[in-house]
């Protein structure tokens, strides 16, 4: 295994600014707001309440997973109770628990490419192989590009809609075709939902919702740190069958004992604040639109408006080539050398000649970073967003 990739450019970018440089960072997958004061009061009475000083359920808070079920049931319309839910330590710790449960040593999990890091990662410390799939062009999986990486070794797929770092979601008729695939073939779906909130299309659906007949074989990966802004807290989950809880748990029990009880307080109280996400969502429809717009605006870029989740992901072949670079690594390190302005290679997603770029930053961030890019990169004109 390697180090986070994406987490390296945004320490270097942190480094500079402790240094007194002026960088911004559009390079880590987190939302710039603070959580809510609600979930921060929450937390503040969590740690006066003594019943939080001590040891806890493995599986995590009874309350919490009640409302985990509530919400899971609502995405996929089955019906779940608090027996269904692991707690974890965010959901790079459930996608870990969860190829922990299915995966043997040497049995493959299917991973889309371009993709997130983190799957490959959370597949490889399970002591699983990571297999990965090339997405179609507009960055969606396919039962038939599935099937071209299936061997007798596959055990799972892991699934993420919206995706990281394209922001494609799945349509529902895709996901049919997928679940049909997996109950074909005996693997089993790993489902990661972590940017659910972030869909600009109106088309999200859980994987289980279009194809219910795989709960039997389908884990749900989700958690608080992208829509309630609380990537620091460690708070996330996995809903499954049986087996895998019970997997689950056991690894929770002999290894962190239970994710700290302040904290899942405070995620409980994030779940009952339904207005964040809604509010995050438009602020972040509306900075799609603006990077989109300045990022087509540059000559040899081209930047699909993604569907959802909090990135874009434009295609800077043609600018490597016209300045002489070889990777979107070495534009990477150039606009952080020369535009104070922090970005991820799209080597980091099995993705060369493309760059990741985060627009869950305020507004004031957002448009100084597309000042900066203009500088230092002749614009075209206006530019208009791409569809997909």
């Amino acid at each position: 295994m390697t180090d986070n990739p994406i987490l390296a450019v945004a320490d270097k970018a942190r480094a500079l600014r402790a240094q007194g440089v002026d960088v911004i960072t559009l390079a880590a997958g987190e939302p710039q707001a603070a959580t809510s004061a609600v979930v921060v009061q929450a937390a503040v009475d969590a740690a006066r309440d003594p019943a939080t000083h001590h040891y806890a359920t493995a599986q995590g808070d009874p309350a919490l997973r009640e409302r985990v079920a509530t919400a899971v049931a609502g995405d996929t319309r089955l019906s779940w109770t608090p027996d269904d839910v692991q707690v974890t330590l965010g959901a790079k710790h459930a996608l870990f628990l969860a190829v922990q449960a299915l995966v043997g040593a040497g049995e493959e999990v299917l991973v889309a490419a371009p993709g997130w890091p983190g799957h490959a990662e959370a597949v490889t410390a399970a002591g699983g192989i990571a297999v990965p799939v090339a997405t179609d062009r507009t960055f969606r999986l396919s039962a038939e590009a599935l099937e071209t990486r299936r061997s007798p070794r596959t055990r799972a797929v892991i699934l993420s809609s919206p995706g990281n770092p394209t922001g494609a979601v799945h349509p529902e008729a895709r996901l049919r075709q997928i679940a049909d695939w997996a109950r074909r073939h005996d693997v089993w779906v790993i489902s990661d939902d972590i940017y659910r909130a972030f869909d600009y299309t109106g088309t999200y659906r859980s994987i289980l919702r279009a194809a219910p007949s795989l709960r039997g074989r389908a884990v749900v990966v989700g958690g608080v740190s992208k829509e309630h802004a609380m990537t620091g807290w460690r708070v996330g989950w996995l809903a499954a069958p049986p087996q895998v809880i019970a997997s689950a748990r056991l690894h929770v029990s002999r290894t962190i004992t239970h994710v700290p009880t302040v904290n899942q307080r405070a995620a409980l109280a994030a779940l009952d604040d339904t207005a964040t996400p809604v509010r995050a969502a438009s602020d972040y429809r509306r900075r799609r639109a603006l990077l989109v717009r300045a990022l087509n605006g540059i000559d040899g870029i081209d930047c699909p408006l993604p569907d959802g989740g909090m990135f874009a992901f434009p295609d800077v072949g043609a600018l490597l080539r016209d300045r002489g670079w070889t990777s979107g690594a070495d534009l990477a390190a150039w606009l952080l050398d020369t535009a104070r302005l922090a970005v991820v290679p799209g080597e980091a997603f099995r993705a060369p000649g493309r760059i990741r770029v985060c627009f869950a930053v305020d507004d004031s961030t957002l448009i100084t970073a597309v000042e900066r890019l203009r500088a230092v990169l002749a614009p075209r004109g206006a530019g208009r967003p791409h569809t997909t």
